[in-house]
């Protein structure tokens, strides 16, 4: 008997995190999200990604979650 196992749900604890730490201390900070990988902008940046600040990325991220929900 094949048993189906439940998709854990993400929180993204950590990426969350770190954007409230750069909110709290005002510090300004750009990210890019593709192919489920967040990355902190430091220099020059020429990729196609769109570029989100850390307000963004919260709101894009909570949504992300409000998508995983409605899709179960």
């Amino acid at each position: 008997m094949k048993t189906e196992q439940k998709k854990k749900k993400r929180t993204y604890k950590g990426i969350k995190s770190i954007l409230n730490h750069h909110i709290k201390n005002n510090i300004k900070s750009l990210w890019t999200y593709e192919n489920d990988n967040f990355t902190h902008i430091y220099e020059n940046y020429s990729g196609d990604s769109r570029i989100y600040t850390t307000h963004q990325m919260i709101r894009h991220i909570d949504k992300l979650i409000l998508e995983e929900n409605n899709n179960d």
